[in-house]
């Protein structure tokens, strides 16, 4: 999977001496890394938002998201329709 940032002025999302990209690749799966979470999706835009503020401080910047999964996140102690059981149980069982 590759995860980068993109401008239709300046192109794939780097210093502009090249010295600091946003790009990250990471392998997919049970098997080999995991999966991209929340966690990784905010570490990703910090990097991308110190390469904004370095690279180019006078500009106003949005960063837009696609609806992917992985943008999904909610308090770990939230409750979750998943974990609810699916029918009421009957008084006194």
């Amino acid at each position: 999977m590759v995860a980068d940032f993109v401008s239709a002025d300046y192109g794939w999302l780097t210093l502009p001496d090249s010295s600091e990209r946003a790009q990250v690749l990471f392998k997919a799966g049970k098997a080999c890394e995991g999966y991209f979470t929340s966690d990784d999706i905010i570490e990703h835009s910090a990097t991308a938002m110190d390469i904004l503020k370095k690279g180019y401080p006078d500009e106003e910047h949005m960063l837009v998201f696609d609806n992917a999964t992985t943008h999904l996140k909610w308090e770990e102690d939230a409750l979750s329709a998943m974990k609810m059981p699916k029918f009421t149980p009957k008084l006194g069982c």
